[in-house]
């Protein structure tokens, strides 16, 4: 009942809100289920994300990677070159103008920037209650041949979701593909009247195309080093584990594979 009390002082005067400046009217907090093997579920890496939206802008990001970015990250890891700040769970960012969306994704110490092609979905007939609200269940398939599944409700008409997904007619609260190995889950639902904006990573390498970004997350999968300056990544006991993340990388499932 919350929620749909909620929903509906979200569908009133929308445009109205939104339309006041680059402030957010919701935000919504999901937690990501990234299974590295699919024979294996009970591996897995859990992390938290947060999308602020209203209907014309969003930006969907994770608070650690804001606080690490905004310099105030305090855990380190040790390296050839000495301690250097840990990166977050996840470092990825998505920010949505209007129809656009521009993807910030990690290669090494490099974050890439590049324009996301536009999902086309299919509406499905099921139906459920999540947190109180009525969801659809709709499908796409992305440009590089993989299928998702999403359940999103009308009950709040803005046509967001997290990371790429968007562009339904109502909000997103559930994500997942085809074999389950990406789980995104929409945890808390609430006001905002936070600032809309990218976050600020410095050193971003603007590409002319995704397929840039492809082949260079390729390449730093074969060689890790490649994107860190030859940069060696130790353990606390100086052992190499250079080789150890390139393992996890050709493992792991991310949203474009």
């Amino acid at each position: 009942m919350k929620n749909k009390l909620l929903a509906s002082l979200f569908i009133v005067n929308l445009s109205f809100l939104s339309a006041q400046n680059n402030k957010a009217i919701m935000e919504i907090n999901y937690e990501t289920k990234l299974v590295s093997d699919s024979l294996n579920k009970d591996k897995m890496t859990i992390f938290a994300s947060t999308l602020l939206c209203n209907n014309v802008e969003s930006i969907y990001f994770s608070r650690e990677a804001k606080a690490f970015y905004n310099g105030t990250s305090k855990e380190t890891i040790s390296t050839t070159a000495g301690a250097i700040p840990k990166y977050p769970k996840s470092v990825g960012s998505v920010y949505k103008s209007k129809e656009n969306l521009l993807v910030s994704l990690p290669v090494g110490k490099y974050i890439f920037t590049y324009e996301e092609p536009k999902l086309k979905w299919e509406i499905l007939n099921d139906t459920k209650d999540i947190k109180g609200f009525k969801s659809r269940l709709a499908k796409t398939t992305t440009d590089t041949g993989n299928t998702f599944f999403a359940w999103f409700t009308n009950d709040v008409t803005i046509q967001d979701g997290p990371f790429r997904f968007k562009g339904l007619s109502g909000l997103i609260l559930e994500v997942y593909n085809k074999n389950k190995t990406i789980e995104i889950y929409a945890t808390d639902i609430k006001k905002s009247d936070e600032i809309i904006e990218p976050l600020n990573y410095r050193n971003d390498v603007k590409t002319k195309s995704k397929d840039q970004f492809l082949e260079a997350r390729k390449n730093y999968t074969e060689n890790p080093s490649m994107y860190n300056g030859n940069l060696r990544v130790v353990d606390a006991n100086g052992n190499d584990k250079t080789k150890t993340m390139s393992d996890r990388l050709k493992k792991m499932n991310t949203f474009l594979d």
